[in-house]
């Protein structure tokens, strides 16, 4: 694992959570780590074990290839929402149920005008 660039995986990895609008802390706890591992990581200056690495693609659903390549990665909203609501609430589903069929309500009224 010495061939590994662990400035562009770390920057990967901080750039898949920020699109996702997670918090250090929130990953760190996730992944049974510390918050100052996953500083160091995502600046590169600390090496990711093979397991660190495959947490990491579950955790963001990319392949190991797309985190540790040169491979690019397709950031699709679709699927961070998707991810994101699948771990609401029932009640928070619902919420957000409402406020979408709410939102097509209007877009649908604006467009009777």
């Amino acid at each position: 694992m010495n061939n590994f660039d662990y400035k562009k995986i770390g920057e990967r990895l901080r750039k898949l959570r920020n699109y996702l609008g997670l918090t250090q802390e929130q990953v760190a706890s996730i992944l049974n780590l510390g918050r100052d591992a996953i500083i160091r990581i995502e600046k590169g200056e600390r090496k990711i074990d093979l397991q660190e690495l495959i947490n990491f693609t579950k955790l963001y659903n990319i392949s190991l290839d797309e985190l540790t390549a040169e491979k690019h990665i397709t950031f699709d909203n679709e699927v961070a929402f998707a991810r994101g609501f699948n771990e609401l609430s029932p009640k928070d589903k619902k919420e957000i149920i409402k406020l979408i069929e709410y939102k097509n309500l209007l877009k649908f009224k604006n467009k009777e005008k």
